[in-house]
């Protein structure tokens, strides 16, 4: 499994430079993280095989294999996500990714993230959990800044929030301020200890030993590395829920012709 993971990352992306290749073999070869990696693959592979043979078997009920067929694609997504995270975390760490700064509505921005965590949650069948929704944002406010590693960041800690909360709430939100803009994900789950310890050290790998879900170390562990490359900020903290508080801030540029928008929106906007 080693062996098909380093060949996929060389075969997949292409690294030049002496530096940039022993960045890349520091991430490749990493055991702890290897072992993560191949053990959390053997087991959702496992399930996979697994529910697909049950759902053969005529002797479980049409909503039994419904249930069946919905571990197999979270099995599936699981996998993708993983393969991504660890991919993609290798080539940051090789320094040989390149930014891809665009104009985008940050309210359009923070739109489709919130419309795109209600679909996931529907799919992942989290009625019990309610996704709260709120920002400060100019209704008019255009940006220059990272737009696709930005969506990656929220999507990695909203799926770290979901993965570490049975019940209660998430809630998203963002601010803008003099060139800053400040995301947070709040929760009422229980994954703070890992959560600041992966998004707060230097050496996150260190404490990812102590972790015993791969797939939400990755997650933390990209986004981590890809809010200190666009130049941002971390901030974790416990929140009156007894849950986890995680706010990013990323300089970001307003484009030129929105003069009017300076300072934060005197209102806020919130959504259940």
């Amino acid at each position: 499994m080693f062996e098909l993971l380093r060949n996929s990352v060389y075969s997949n992306r292409v690294v030049t430079g002496t530096k940039e290749e022993e960045k890349m073999k520091q991430m490749l070869y990493k055991p702890q993280l290897l072992a993560g990696v191949s053990h959390e693959v053997r087991t959702q592979m496992n399930s996979i095989v697994a529910f697909s043979y049950l759902l053969n078997n005529s002797n479980f009920t049409e909503e039994e294999k419904r249930e069946f067929s919905q571990q197999i694609i979270t099995s599936c997504e699981q996998l993708i996500g993983l393969f991504e995270n660890f991919f993609d975390t290798a080539v940051l760490e090789s320094g040989s990714a390149k930014e891809d700064i665009r104009e985008t509505y940050a309210v359009r921005l923070f739109e489709s993230l919130a419309s795109d965590f209600r679909i996931f949650m529907r799919k992942r069948e989290k009625d019990h959990i309610v996704l709260i929704q709120e920002d400060n944002l100019p209704d008019k406010l255009m940006i220059r800044m990272d737009t696709s590693r930005t969506i990656r960041i929220m999507n990695n800690l909203f799926r770290n929030a979901l993965e570490n909360t049975s019940s209660g709430f998430i809630k998203i939100g963002c601010t803008y301020s003099d060139e800053i803009i400040t995301f947070y994900v709040k929760d009422s789950g229980q994954g703070f200890p890992i959560s600041s310890q992966i998004l707060l050290s230097d050496n996150p790998e260190i404490q990812y030993s102590e972790c015993q879900d791969t797939y939400s170390a990755m997650n933390l562990i990209l986004a981590r590395n890809l809010i200190l490359t666009l130049g941002g900020k971390i901030r974790v903290e416990n929140n009156d829920a007894g849950g986890t508080s995680v706010f990013v801030s990323l300089p970001v540029r307003e484009c030129s012709g929105i003069q009017m928008i300076t300072g934060t929106s005197s209102e806020k906007k919130i959504a259940i």
